[in-house]
């Protein structure tokens, strides 16, 4: 069940991109899918609420291209968060354009539905750069690490605003270059001083955010299951440790036992 849910997140995820979320039906979602409209509202009541998981999902899936180059590091550079930057900002504009016309969408009474699980994964997002930060920076204050991460936010949102209509063509390297170099220069600014918000702020926010989405863990946890297996088994493969062969051997376990929950069967 969840591997068909996944299936038709991805399709409307690309339907979304293509033409638009006003201009995407569930109708054209159903076509793309190969599924009846009937079968895609007995996984997703509604568009809105299909969107609000494709919103998710895709934030996800920018999160888990990052994750990947932090497992690559031994120790965290000023590369590492150019890195991270740059994989920050693929597809940067095409997702704000769905989240803004998503957004522009729903009824008042939608957004205090849906946005809250979108506000949720965001903020998962900046603990992420800011956990990255810190180490990359040497930062020991979270709380100045996350007023970095506000302003990398700012300067990624604001560098695609000039970019996204081809007013002017930018070399991606180069941004990402800006940014660290903007991010150092402010940090230089700032150490010593107060933060916006105190450390007992910060964990408040936190646990105003801390759940995750329900309906979409499952979808989450098969990539990161299959994410954690690639790496244990090239970990193995390169050091030849029996203990990392055993944990591959687990995850495999944990993930055969979650498709089997979802109806598939392996040859």
């Amino acid at each position: 069940m969840e591997l068909k849910k996944q299936h038709i997140i991805e399709a409307a995820l690309t339907l979304f991109l293509e033409k638009g979320y006003p201009n995407a039906s569930m109708q054209d979602i159903a076509e793309r899918c190969n599924v009846s409209k009937a079968t895609l509202y007995k996984f997703f009541e509604s568009k809105e609420n299909l969107a609000m998981l494709v919103a998710v999902y895709l934030m996800e899936q920018m999160r888990l291209k990052v994750e990947n180059i932090l497992a690559e590091e031994e120790t965290f550079s000023r590369d590492t968060l150019r890195r991270s930057i740059l994989a920050r900002m693929e597809n940067f504009s095409e997702r704000n354009r769905f989240l803004s016309e998503l957004h522009v969408s729903l009824t008042p009474q939608q957004r205090e539905k849906y946005l809250p699980a979108i506000h949720r994964n965001h903020f998962g997002v900046m603990e992420l750069f800011a956990a990255i930060i810190m180490r990359c920076f040497n930062v020991e204050s979270e709380p100045l690490a996350f007023e970095l991460t506000i302003n990398l936010n700012g300067l990624i949102k604001e560098i695609h605003l000039v970019a996204k209509e081809n007013i002017v063509e930018m070399n991606e390297n180069a941004i990402a270059d800006f940014i660290v170099d903007s991010l150092e220069a402010i940090l230089e600014k700032r150490v010593g001083k107060a933060p916006l918000m105190t450390q007992e702020q910060l964990e408040e926010l936190r646990r105003a955010v801390k759940h995750e989405e329900q309906e979409l863990r499952p979808v989450l946890r098969k990539k990161r299951l299959t994410r954690d297996l690639k790496l244990a088994l090239e970990d193995y493969e390169k050091t030849g440790r029996a203990d990392k062969l055993k944990a591959a051997e687990a995850l495999l376990t944990e993930l055969k036992e979650l498709e089997q929950k979802e109806g598939v069967t392996h040859g």
